[in-house]
């Protein structure tokens, strides 16, 4: 591999870092009612996605429903709503780049806060699992075109209110 072919792929590499981080930004720059994360996720997959959450109880989707399925909208609460704020720490992403296209599994490490409801806190989501991503090079840079959700265990805890 040339010195000019080494640096293109640590371009590439960390621009696919930056992609699938922006997934969880998309997440966590979007509390509580705020349903916006297309916002940023409109630069996170191709307009033709595919969302496979199914280890989630979610039939695979286009990145625009599984917005939905999440923070709800007009019509439909997400499943989100029982919880005020949230935060998706992804770890390190193992890539593999063969030309315009790529292949990346991140683990995630999710943790959801339980809602205050009717005086009483609902219970806190903390969620352990990986994504395994396939990505393409556009000529807006690198979006993910297939994102499956691997579960490894998910814990739902009744939490304390913090002392006044």
């Amino acid at each position: 591999m040339s010195i000019e072919e080494k640096v293109q792929y640590a371009v590439d590499r960390f621009e696919i870092q930056d992609v699938i981080t922006r997934y969880s930004f998309g997440q966590d720059l979007h509390q509580g009612d705020d349903p916006n994360i297309l916002e940023i996720w409109k630069d996170v997959f191709t307009k033709d996605a595919v969302l496979d959450y199914s280890a989630a109880g979610n039939p695979p989707t286009s990145y625009e429903h599984m917005a939905v399925i999440m923070r709800g909208d007009k019509h439909t609460v997400g499943n989100m709503s029982s919880f005020s704020n949230w935060q998706h720490l992804a770890g390190n992403p193992v890539v593999k780049i063969e030309g315009k296209k790529a292949s990346a599994r991140t683990d995630l490490w999710a943790t959801h806060k339980g809602k205050l409801t009717d005086g009483k806190i609902m219970p806190s989501l903390y969620v352990a699992g990986a994504f395994t991503d396939e990505l393409v090079k556009t000529a807006y840079g690198w979006r993910i075109s297939y994102r499956k959700l691997e579960i490894h265990f998910m814990d739902l805890l009744q939490t304390l209110p913090l002392p006044s």
